[in-house]
Formats: structure tokens, sequence, C-alpha cells
């Protein structure tokens, strides 16, 4: 796996659970409840670059929102997260010409889950996800890139100790995406 993608992984839920320690962590000094859903979204996503290509680079953008749900252990503190994350309104386009375009399907990462969380920090160790981040499909063609699948990474350790389904993103297999990117 790409370090990009560990890096994109942990800012994503870096902002979820920050929020959800804050909002999770004043209701349960409050009611104590044995686990929170927190709402979050619709935001833009930064533009990110998913592929280097010939003279150019592909820079993905979509709109993010989702949830999350804080799990607390018999002492009040967040034991697990689960999350939902729901990609929108994706466009992947060149770098070097930004009117060539593709409009990429919606895309969720699901079931994720955070184990083994610091309270102190609010750090997590493992990453547990199923996924749909990419699909990009041309009609006529085909897809031309697409990142499913179960994955489980160290977050600590910045490395995948789990993978399965395709990970056109993950391996660098972005050829047909490039090439459907390509002015002609």
């Amino acid at each position: 796996m790409k370090i990009s993608r560990i890096n994109k992984l942990r800012e994503v839920c870096s902002i979820g659970i920050a929020a959800g320690f804050a909002v999770g962590l004043m209701s349960t000094a409050l009611a104590g409840p044995p686990s929170q859903r927190i709402t979050f979204g619709p935001f833009p996503e930064d533009a990110f670059p998913v592929a280097d290509c010939d003279g150019f680079q592909v820079i993905a953008t979509s709109t993010i929102n989702g949830h999350f749900i804080l799990h607390f252990d018999s002492d009040g503190n967040v034991s697990h997260v689960n999350q939902h994350i729901n990609f929108r309104d994706s466009i992947y386009f060149n770098s070097a010409f930004p009117g060539v375009f593709i409009l990429g399907g919606p895309g969720e990462n699901v079931n994720q889950r955070f184990d083994d969380i610091d309270p102190e920090t609010g750090d997590a160790g493992l990453l547990a996800e199923s996924v749909l981040s990419f699909k990009v499909t041309i009609p006529g063609y085909g897809v031309v890139f697409h990142q499913a699948g179960r994955f489980v990474v160290d977050l600590v350790a910045g490395e995948v100790v789990f993978q399965a389904g395709p990970a056109d993103f993950d391996e660098g297999e972005t050829a047909a995406l490039c090439a459907a990117l390509t002015p002609i």
C-alpha cells in the first residue's frame, strides 16, 4: 500500500476521531452511553493526486460525509470506533489540462474499525475497512480505476497486514486511468 494512502486514511480518520472524542467524551461524562453516533459532512475533500502519468498527474476531488459510532468501555473510555464514509461528486482530472476530466462513481469506506485506541491521545492501532473507495467507469470501455475490497492496516507501523480485492491505487495500476485522461 502506498504510504500516501495510509496518510490519507490517517487524515480522514483523525478528523472523525477528534470530533468523536470531543463530542463523545462530553456526553459520556454527562450520560454514560454504551455507544454514540456522530454524523459529519458534507464537506469537500482536498484535491489529492491518485496517479502519476506521462507529463501530468491525475487529481481527485470529492465530497465526503458519513458517521462514526463511538463505543465505550465500562469506565467511559472510547474502546473502538466504527465509521461509514461516503465519497460522492468525485471528479478525476488531468493536472496539465484540467478541462480533461472523468466523473467517478460514488465510493464508500464502510465498517472501518479502530482498535486499541489510546484514551490519552486518541491514537488508533488497527484499521480494518471494507471499501469501494475509487471506481471510474467509461461507457463502452469499462472500469479504468478501481479500489475495493477488504484491507487491514496497522496505522502505527504504516503497514498493510491484509488485503483482498482490486487495489489499483495501492498497487499503482493506473495505466488505463492515465490513458483515459490523456488529451487526444
